[in-house]
């Protein structure tokens, strides 16, 4: 079984006879240019009507449609575009109208049917959740290791296997040691050389003999014994060659690093013990999720281990340094573990929530005017103070960057849709609905972001609070600017003819997260924003079967995300473990259609792979990608796939020279990965996977 009949289609009509495609459609192109030409030539007194919307049939309807992606595409009738197969829009050129450079008006009717759609901006607290995967790891503060402080020989070691639970003062090893034997003979003989000068006046010779004591059982203190220890052999003047070692701290003891019978020297580790009544839990964020962490900040994560239940943390850390092959910082936050429950190396997933204000800091309740250690991110008070636990002076949470208010007023941002700004390199284009009695009037306005908060921007000038800043349609606003020559964002300096999509090129080429209007696979306009498709593939599999597949979608996405970071590196490590993951799947698992169907697959995946691996640049990678992605569908499409998440078909209509492209995801936030980040939100999704239940299909 293959792909589904339109997206196979898809890729079958892209990858056969691509010249005579390109022939047909700049054939088609010209003829259009040519019957517009004709037909407003004569003197544009045809009526143009539009059937089931109820177009007006007068001198000031729009008598020329275009198609928002191929501004080039004029045509005296609705229709869809010969290059792409998009919906034509009206053009409406005000035409002997004194607009502004950057103003476009439409009729009420036009803009209905290129579905612009407008909201407020509006003043309010920047919130956003904030996703972070990592793992938990021991409190290096809470780690002590066990060593040797004299040489000599393990006659006795207590704690006899890695995992056993100790606590402070229990005893840990019973060590022989001639050197700890001469030390206790010269406190004993110190000892008597004080008792030999009782009856002498001499304070010389009684200072001296005070002075040997002393280093004696300083001696012995370093030697590791204890101050009772130190006192019997004084009293009983006694001497033992083996000395008992002590566990500093309470714990588990997580490595032992000796065995009975070792000779060991000094300083040699024996014991490696950790208190797990706290961790850490070490989270990857991406670098640009910085604007909303701080120290002391809430953490909530997840494991694996425990379904539904819901930990939480405290930001202790956050690494000075991004790293440069994953972009990511690290942030360390500290959990409470006194019933024992979480261990370390276990995967969790975590959600910060924050809030902004319009200087950038964090608005929390909890910390609104209070004093936190720097070190220590549990002590929060009231007031200047010491920290409870190391000492340290307590310093102001504003410091740290938080917000001394917890309310808005004048510092609060102003914010507006995601989908709102065009953005192509450093510059973002918004365009807002300007009230007229003529009709609406579109104006553009370069603005300053500042960071993404969910589904919105904050915006630092460029559009005042209230304006109505259009979030459908923008681009179909901004393509007509182009079009009449004026300022877009294509052509920032405006004038000279309309250029076209530099498709593939990141300079000059829009980011955008709008969804693509008509942009399906050709013929299918059913598609796009579908719910969830089928859970179970086409051809009849065992679930271990299914099962054994996971390792291969996993180094899929890794791909996937490896080219959406422009990761050339990363992409061609991912395309060597897909190589390797298709390699060890075990085909026994598979029986009759199935395992032909998989020996076909697999075939395909494993050439895909090979090509990533070998790429010489990005370019090569993606091309491969293309064809890697292909194959992985039709692979998802036969056999689906297991486990708890869900997979997204998307497709980004601009890639490869504006034919489109599909590939699969693993989670539902969009990023392109053939673009990376010139293009990294263009493109939507067209169906959701679920995964496939049951042992058996």
């Amino acid at each position: 079984m293959k792909l589904p009949g339109d997206i196979r289609n898809f890729f079958d009509r892209r990858m056969s006879r691509r010249a005579l495609t390109v022939v047909a459609m700049t054939i088609v192109a010209v003829i259009a240019f040519v019957l517009g030409g004709l037909i407003l030539g004569d003197g544009g007194s045809s009526e143009v009507g539009h059937a089931g919307h109820g177009a007006e049939s007068s001198a000031s309807a729009p008598t020329i449609w275009t198609c928002s992606m191929h501004p080039q595409i004029k045509l005296p009738k609705p229709g869809k575009c010969p290059l792409c197969f998009m919906d034509l829009i009206p053009l409406d050129t005000g035409a002997g109208e004194d607009l502004g450079p950057r103003q476009l008006r439409l009729s009420e009717t036009a803009k209905q049917l290129a579905r612009i759609q407008t909201t407020p901006a509006v003043r309010a607290l920047a919130e956003s959740e904030v996703r972070m995967v990592g793992n938990i790891a021991y409190d290096e503060t809470k780690v002590a290791y066990i060593t040797a402080w004299v040489p000599g020989r393990l006659d006795r070691l207590y704690a006899d296997y890695t995992g056993v639970p100790v606590d402070k003062g229990d005893h840990l090893v019973y060590i022989y040691s001639p050197e700890l034997l001469a030390a206790q003979e010269e406190l004993i003989q110190a000892q008597e050389a004080i008792s030999s000068l009782s009856g002498t006046s001499s304070e010389v010779l009684l200072s001296t003999a005070r002075a040997t004591l002393d280093a004696a059982r300083e001696k012995l203190r370093l030697f590791g014994l204890t101050a009772p220890q130190i006192d019997r052999i004084e009293n009983s003047r006694e001497v033992s060659d083996h000395l008992t070692i002590y566990a500093p701290i309470g714990g588990i003891v997580i490595h032992k690093n000796a065995l009975e019978g070792m000779y060991v020297k000094t300083g040699t580790r024996i014991y490696t013990i950790a208190d797990l009544s706290k961790l850490w839990v070490i989270f990857e964020a991406y670098e640009s999720d910085l604007p909303w962490l701080r120290f002391g900040q809430r953490v909530e994560f997840r494991s694996q281990s425990f379904p539904g239940e819901r930990f939480e943390a405290t930001i202790s850390f956050i690494d000075p340094l991004v790293d440069p092959k994953t972009r990511t910082v690290r942030v360390r936050a500290v959990v409470d573990n006194s019933d024992g429950r979480l261990k370390p190396d276990m995967f969790v997933r975590g959600v910060l929530k924050s809030r902004v204000n319009q200087d950038g800091e964090i608005v929390d309740e909890n910390l609104s005017g209070k004093w936190i250690s720097p070190m220590h991110p549990e002590i929060v008070k009231d007031g200047p103070g010491k920290c409870d636990v190391c000492g340290m002076d307590l310093v102001p949470a504003s410091s740290l960057g938080y917000a001394a208010e917890t309310t808005g007023g004048g510092d609060t941002p102003l914010l507006i849709p995601a989908s709102a700004p065009l953005i192509t390199g450093k510059r973002a284009v918004v365009y807002v609905e300007i009230p007229s009695d003529e009709g609406p009037l579109f104006e553009g306005r370069e603005v300053e972001l500042g960071p993404r908060a969910g589904d919105y921007y904050v915006v630092k000038s460029g559009i005042e609070e209230g304006e109505l800043v259009v979030t459908n349609g923008a681009f179909k606003i901004d393509s007509e600017l182009q079009i009449q020559a004026k300022p877009s964002m294509m052509s920032p300096a405006g004038g000279g003819p309309a250029p076209g999509h530099q498709h593939g090129k990141p300079a000059g080429t829009p980011t955008t997260g709008e969804k693509p209007s008509g942009h399906d696979s050709p013929g299918s306009d059913s598609e796009s924003d579908s719910g969830p498709g089928p859970a179970a593939g086409k051809i009849e599999a065992d679930g271990a079967a299914v099962k054994a597949l996971t390792p291969v979608y996993d180094a899929y996405f890794e791909v996937r995300v490896a080219l959406a970071g422009d990761d050339l590196d990363r992409a061609r490590k991912a395309g060597g473990a897909l190589f390797a993951a298709v390699r060890n799947v075990d085909m026994s698992v598979f029986a009759g259609p199935a395992h032909e169907r998989w020996m076909e697959l697999s075939k395909t995946l494993s050439e895909s792979a090979g090509r990533i691996t070998k790429a010489k640049d990005i370019d090569a990678a993606r091309d491969a990608f293309f064809h890697l992605s292909k194959a992985t569908i039709e692979l998802h499409d036969d056999f689906g796939h297991t486990g708890s998440r869900n997979f997204y078909l998307s497709f980004c209509p601009m890639a490869r020279d504006g034919d489109g492209a599909y590939w699969l995801q693993e989670n539902d936030e969009l990023l392109n990965p053939y673009y990376g980040a010139s293009m990294l939100y263009c493109g939507s999704f067209k169906k959701t996977y679920t995964a496939v239940s049951g042992a058996k299909r």
